[in-house]
């Protein structure tokens, strides 16, 4: 058996589980621990989003695998029976050394990085299974039966950090539905593949007739309005950041179009893990009960400034012009706006939007 300690990488795979952003440090302590060159993690269903963690020094073949169309025919996903079944799975699992020696996904997009060799292990998180697939240099050589033993035998204690990301992420999940339920704001919750698995009381009530949730879909009597809404999710899913995109309207017989606005908040690009990737912000132009900032100061505890500065910005204010209305200088109004996105959990004044769009 190989002489490995993965004790630091077990140890920052459930420091991963509590603070998303060391996923990266958790897959480099695996990949040298295990002797490879590199780590990924992705999703055993497929359906990966750019957003999935990999070690810095495999950036370059990741932006070559999603920007090229690899992640569509990735030839290793013949492996996960194998990989469901033992934990741990490699090449030889799903191709021949004759396969791998003529195969374009082998010659053609693994060759120019000289990479070659792969194991994956089972990482169970809740109902959703992904993979650490490390990866091994040309010259490395291919992982060994004893090799892969001992990959199998870390699968469980590694998924102790996946299964913690996703617990918190559901937590997240929910009381974000809560927070936009007593601001009285609709929304529904899309996972990576851009389904809908979760939606508002408010949500609900406006998803009849001409706009419904129709197996996991968004979808509006008029197609062309349901194929600019999907598209307008495709694209933000595939966004680098977060952000707020521009509504897209649902047509409706009775009454003004419903207003979907497709958003996606820092905090969900960074945990590949989640349940919620993304989300749509619903908006009625003929509703007449705009969010008092009363609400505000109720639901994120903002002060009587704070919920004041925050109700004109989410109404287009920029913060200078708010600045002057309320006759204080701009590193009060910054000040106090760095105290709004502490409580209300964004990080960038669109995503304030987002959170407030009922105020848009």
């Amino acid at each position: 058996m190989p002489a490995w300690n993965f004790g630091p990488a077990e140890q920052e795979f459930a420091e991963a589980g509590l603070d998303p952003t060391r996923w990266v440090q958790a897959l480099t302590s695996v990949a040298s621990a295990s002797g490879s060159f590199g780590a990924v993690m992705l999703p055993l269903a497929g359906d990966a989003l750019p957003n999935v963690p990999y070690t810095e020094n495999c950036s370059i073949v990741m932006e070559a695998y999603f920007r090229n169309g690899w992640h569509l025919q990735d030839e290793r996903m013949r492996t996960v029976p194998t990989l469901m079944q033992r934990g741990v799975a490699d090449d030889f699992d799903g191709h021949s050394v004759d396969e791998i020696a003529k195969h374009p996904y082998y010659q053609e997009f693994l060759a120019p990085h000289r990479l070659r060799w792969y194991a994956g292990v089972k990482i169970a998180c809740g109902d959703d299974l992904w993979a650490v697939a490390l990866q091994r240099t040309i010259d490395q050589g291919p992982f060994t039966a004893e090799e892969k033993e001992e990959l199998a035998q870390i699968s469980s204690r590694l998924s102790t950090g996946a299964a913690i990301a996703r617990a918190l992420s559901a937590s997240a999940a929910t009381g974000a539905l809560e927070a936009f339920e007593m601001s009285g704001t609709a929304v529904v919750l899309l996972n990576r593949h851009g389904h809908v698995f979760k939606a508002n009381a408010s949500a609900e009530r406006l998803l009849v007739d001409d706009v419904q949730i129709v197996t996991g879909q968004l979808t509006a009597r008029d197609t062309r309005a349901t194929t600019a809404l999907n598209r307008a999710i495709h694209n933000l899913l595939w966004r680098p950041t977060g952000g707020l995109s521009a509504p897209v309207a649902l047509p409706r017989a009775a009454g003004r179009p419903l207003l979907a606005y497709p958003a996606r908040l820092s905090s969900s690009t960074a945990n590949a893990l989640a349940d919620c990737q993304a989300m749509v912000i619903l908006i009625d132009p003929d509703s007449r009960s705009p969010t008092p900032e009363m609400n505000l100061r109720t639901l994120f505890r903002l002060t009587q400034a704070e919920a004041r500065l925050a109700t004109q910005l989410a109404l287009g204010e920029s913060l200078e012009n708010v600045a002057d209305q309320f006759g204080i200088g701009k590193e009060t109004a910054r000040s106090q706006l760095k105290s709004i996105f502490a409580k209300t959990g964004v990080h960038r004044q669109a995503e304030l939007v987002a959170v407030l769009a009922k105020l848009l």
